[in-house]
């Protein structure tokens, strides 16, 4: 009959079992290889100017660029230069060829095996090249497996007709391995746009695309300050994601988006356009290669390519695309005056009557959110601003319009006729469990809809009942803030 085992030798056998195991897990984890140990890093002697940085933003060590990133690493004595920079073997590759359509060509584009820099990247993604007219080469590349957020094209003119392509102004080359295009210009062989000089990123949550230029005389992208029209190349970083901030020096980003820029090639006047249709926060970087590289957290990246033998005939192409500018009023261009909060109707009255006695020729006056009744769009404030309408009235017979402030985002008030006429419309924007609720300037707020189309329905009954009770002669709409 067996022994019957001690505590002792029970804790002594279940102790080296669980010694045995951990040894077996160490070697496993030794002996397996991470997906991208085979890859090596692609690091011949790169111009300091065509650096593409493999960690913007960040202050790596050689060894975190080196063994976690697969980057190369070389620090120069200019800070601003990136020490750790992408090799040249990073990025996608053509993995089936192209395939030709009637209006270009598509090539499903394969991630080569690199390490991951933000995690979720996209393996598989769609190229899609068209040759939309004789002066704009439109490409995008999109998750091939998924769906993803396009901005809407709703206001894009399309084109609907096939292109000449014996007529075109530029034409394009690809290369499949890594994957990267070069656009040409036609008449003299330029190379507007290569995408060679840095690798394709696409990951859930991080895009990113460079360009080589053929000059560094750039202009355009914002909303920022600048000294000048012409872009600063020596590594600058630019934000672009609108946000109510006072126009100050610096590299900081304000109200407005614009992610189109103009390259003047060259003293001929020849010049070319780019643009990227994503509504994401982004920021784009100019180096002296030159180059410049977009660089996005979510979205596709879509962008449109336009030729001119000027600036002005490149903005002529970009506008058609994009839909001409309202031509404003003529009286609007007048001088204007607006602030925060007059006090109260009497006050705002005194401020019209003092400019009058001082003979200054203003045209329009605004109202801000204090005229209206808890802050509530389409309300006034009947105490603060009692015969609000009246003053509206004597100014219009003094030859001057009246401008008020709306904001899109309603208060949600089952009082309150504007909120209850949009729930019926279903109008808002949604969340998983109904509208999606914020904290505006009256409380809890829902958010109207604009792409749906009863929300514009909806939205211009608002505005036309309220002038029926208020003669404004314009509305400034202003981006919301929420608290």
């Amino acid at each position: 009959m067996a022994r019957k085992l001690s505590v002792l030798e029970v804790l002594l056998i279940v102790f080296c079992l669980i010694v045995v195991a951990v040894d077996i897990l160490l070697l496993l984890l030794v002996l397996e290889e991470p997906s991208d140990t085979s890859f090596t890093p692609e690091c011949p002697e790169i111009d300091q100017s065509d650096r593409i940085d493999c960690t913007p933003g960040q202050a790596v060590t050689e060894d975190t660029c080196r063994w976690k990133y697969k980057c190369c690493w070389s620090p120069v004595a200019d800070a601003n230069v990136p020490a750790c920079f992408f090799p040249r073997n990073w990025g996608y590759e053509a993995s089936n060829g192209h395939t030709n359509t009637s209006t270009g060509f598509t090539a499903q584009l394969k991630r080569l095996p690199t390490p991951s820099l933000f995690g979720n990247d996209v393996a598989t993604t769609l190229f899609t090249a068209e040759y939309q007219t004789s002066n704009r080469f439109h490409f995008k590349i999109t998750d091939f497996n998924n769906m993803r957020y396009e901005v809407s094209h709703e206001n894009i003119e399309t084109i609907n007709s096939t292109p000449n392509v014996t007529n075109l102004s530029y034409y394009m080359e690809a290369t499949d391995k890594p994957f990267s295009i070069k656009i040409m210009r036609t008449s003299n062989g330029r190379v507007l746009l290569d995408t060679s000089i840095g690798p394709l990123q696409f990951a859930q949550q991080y895009l990113q695309l460079s360009f080589r230029l053929p000059s560094d005389n750039v202009y355009g992208l914002g909303e920022h300050v600048h000294q000048q029209y012409l872009h600063n190349m020596t590594w600058k970083t630019w934000p672009i994601f609108t946000r109510d901030a006072t126009p100050t020096e610096g590299m900081i980003n304000l109200y407005g988006a614009h992610t189109f820029f103009l390259c003047l090639e060259d003293t001929s006047g020849s010049s070319f356009g780019v643009f990227l249709m994503n509504s994401n926060a982004m920021e784009v970087t100019l180096q002296p290669a030159p180059a410049i590289t977009y660089r996005t957290i979510g979205g596709v990246l879509d962008f449109y390519v336009f030729l001119g033998n000027t600036p002005e005939q490149v903005v002529q192409e970009y506008l058609e695309l994009v839909g001409r500018p309202f031509l404003p009023s003529y009286w609007s261009l007048g001088f204007q005056l607006s602030r925060r909060d007059y006090g109260g109707i009497n006050n705002l009255k005194e401020v019209v009557s003092r400019n009058r006695l001082a003979e200054i020729p203003y045209d329009v006056q605004y109202s801000d959110i204090d005229y209206m009744d808890g802050k509530k769009d389409f309300t006034v404030d009947e105490d603060a601003y009692s015969g609000l309408s009246d003053f509206v009235k004597e100014l219009h017979d003094n030859g001057q319009k009246y401008l008020i402030i709306m904001n899109p985002g309603i208060a949600k008030d089952s009082s309150y006729e504007p909120y209850n006429n949009g729930s019926i419309k279903r109008v808002w924007i949604m969340g998983n469990n109904g509208a999606a609720v914020g904290e505006g300037y009256p409380g809890p707020t829902v958010f109207p809809d604009y792409s749906n189309p009863e929300c514009t329905e909806w939205w211009t009954d608002q505005v036309l009942n309220f002038h029926n009770r208020l003669e404004f002669d314009g509305v400034w709409i202003v981006s919301y803030y929420c608290r």
